[in-house]
């Protein structure tokens, strides 16, 4: 006789065994993108898949009790665990380290405008002086100037008023000469 094809229900034993990575092949395991990338771009993928590549293997026996379940459960934890401090750690060396260079680039950066600042106020030094020096000649070439123009003018006046009332008085004695008026 030929045997139906009735499934029967596996025993609770049955569900506890864990398959043999070396019974299943390779080929037959599901493949993750993250796990499978041959050229991952960032650090973080390539520690993943380093880190999922080099975990222990799993214990071949059958799991046939709880407290098997629970130790199994509890190394499996303390795997996650140890892996997520590993990764916590290199993630905090990778912050460490752009920390670290962001405060050279910070520092540098300061240092440069402070430079440029230095730099500017020798600017504005050089530049105030060159204004003092040319309102303080300016205003000597003006004093100059108007003292110039004082002793011209005076001159002029003192030379020109007299002059004029000479003139005045020769025009003025011709005058009386010629109509016959004494001066009186």
């Amino acid at each position: 006789m030929k045997k139906t094809g009735k499934k029967t229900k596996p025993a609770v034993a049955d569900l506890l065994k864990t398959p043999s990575p070396v019974a299943s092949g390779a080929e037959d395991s599901p493949k993750s993108a993250i796990f499978t990338r041959a050229a991952s771009t960032s650090k973080a993928a390539r520690r993943v898949a380093l880190a999922t590549s080099t975990s222990p293997p799993r214990s071949h026996k059958a799991l046939s009790n709880i407290s098997d379940l629970r130790n199994f459960a509890s190394s499996g934890i303390d795997d996650l665990k140890r892996r997520i401090d590993r990764f916590h750690s290199e993630i905090l060396k990778d912050l460490e380290a752009s920390h670290s260079r962001i405060h050279k680039r910070f520092k540098m950066q300061t240092q440069a405008y402070q430079q440029l600042m230095d730099e500017g106020e020798k600017e504005y030094k050089k530049v105030s002086e060159r204004i003092t020096e040319s309102r303080d000649a300016m205003k000597a070439s003006y004093e100059e100037f108007m003292a110039e123009a004082q002793a011209s003018a005076s001159r002029a006046c003192k030379t020109s008023i007299v002059e004029l009332s000479q003139s005045f008085e020769k025009a003025i004695d011709s005058l009386r000469s010629r109509y016959g008026v004494s001066p009186d």
